[in-house]
């Protein structure tokens, strides 16, 4: 039972919101009182018979951690199941150095944050991690691309839950994370279910959220769009998957960076080209804005396919504003179909920088609900468990 926030929510309006039958939810509620994760919350408004009482998370009830990795920088959330953060840092990593350099850099500051919290908030419940790049979600095994060295084939979920002291742990591709914690948090009180959100920075992937669910694919490869060929296209150099003129070797953080030396300026990673554009510089925003266009080549396309109701656009270079979205709205305006783009938004990250920790966040909460029903159930419950991931 996926439950973003309770708020003193009743079974009723929790069956409402999860399309669950009531006796469903009031057998799960039950459970997860006696597992110490709920309790009651007063009772709600009468609408003609006996008040229905609330919900609320247990106070100590325990933490989620909510991980989000890039291919140079990370950035942790340690929140209550209430998704309140209660501690967080970003920092500096280099995704080819492999998980133990990674995950030691990430886990230095968790460890001593879990510390200081876990006696007055409880246990660590579960962790949720978003990777850049493909992820075999069935077998939370990590299939690539080549710059992720060091990570291919790796058990990610295994290698966190091992610095995680072995709680519950799930990995995802981050622009799935990004756009579930984007969806969930921004989109889906608006009536919004069909959502494409671009990741853009070193490299470049798109979260697929269709009818409200996120689309995976078989094998966790959907989304992947910076290794799709752009026709008309030639680059000097090959991708590092092996292929010539992809997006990300056209229009990625990579490739901008390529641009800004060979105009002289020194740079090495997107964010430094990022933080030129909001200095105001012409040639690193005129790059943004035509590597926008490459981009929206590419997206016309999908939007034709997939008839999103909005694209989001986040990460160092996806978070500019008007530098990207400027060249990504020209073409795909005027290239996809006028039923495809007749409604539809092109528009920045409204969470910004947090979107990836509040969807992992997500991912681990419900992670924590469904280990909280199976030990029940294992010790005699009735209720079933929920099934693994976000729906």
């Amino acid at each position: 039972m996926a439950v973003s926030v309770l708020g003193g929510a009743t079974r009723s309006q929790l069956a409402a919101r999860s399309g669950l039958a009531r006796s469903t939810v009031s057998a799960r509620v039950r459970e997860l009182v006696d597992a110490g994760l709920l309790v009651p919350a007063g009772r709600a408004r009468s609408t003609g018979g006996r008040r229905a009482a609330g919900l609320a998370f247990a106070p100590g009830a325990g933490l989620v951690l909510a991980i989000e990795l890039g291919s140079t920088h990370f950035h942790w959330q340690l929140c209550r199941l209430s998704q309140e953060v209660v501690a967080g840092a970003e920092g500096a990593c280099e995704i080819g150095r492999g998980a133990g350099d990674v995950l030691g850099r990430v886990f230095a500051g968790v460890d001593e944050a879990l510390g200081t919290a876990g006696g007055q908030e409880g246990p660590l419940r579960a962790c949720a991690m978003g990777f850049p790049g493909p992820v075999d979600f069935l077998r939370q095994r990590s299939s690539g691309p080549p710059h992720t060295a060091g990570w291919d084939e790796a058990p990610l979920s295994e290698l966190v839950g091992s610095r995680a002291g072995g709680v519950p742990v799930l990995v995802d591709n981050d622009a799935n994370v990004m756009a579930l914690g984007e969806h969930r948090a921004a989109w889906e009180a608006e009536g919004v279910h069909n959502l494409l959100f671009v990741k853009y920075g070193t490299g470049i992937g798109c979260g697929v959220v269709a009818d409200g669910r996120l689309l995976r694919g078989a094998g966790g490869t959907a989304g992947e769009v910076g290794h799709m060929h752009v026709a008309g296209a030639a680059s000097e150099e090959l991708c590092s998957c092996g292929a010539d003129n992809c997006l990300e070797v056209l229009a990625g953080g990579r490739a901008l960076v390529r641009r800004m030396r060979a105009e002289g300026y020194d740079v090495s990673t997107a964010a430094e080209v990022a933080r030129l554009v909001q200095a105001g510089d012409a040639v690193a925003t005129n790059a943004v804005r035509d590597a926008g266009r490459v981009l929206g080549e590419l997206m016309s396309g999908i939007v034709n396919f997939v008839n999103p109701a909005v694209i989001v656009t986040g990460g160092s270079i996806g978070g500019l504003g008007d530098a990207l979205l400027t060249g990504l709205r020209e073409t795909v305006y005027a290239q996809a179909t006028m039923f495809s783009t007749r409604d539809l938004r092109i528009v920045p990250s409204r969470l910004g920088r947090d979107a990836g920790p509040r969807g992992a966040a997500l991912l681990a909460l419900e992670l924590a609900f469904d280990a909280a029903l199976s030990h029940t159930a294992m010790a005699g419950g009735t209720g079933p468990a929920a099934g693994k991931g976000a729906k």
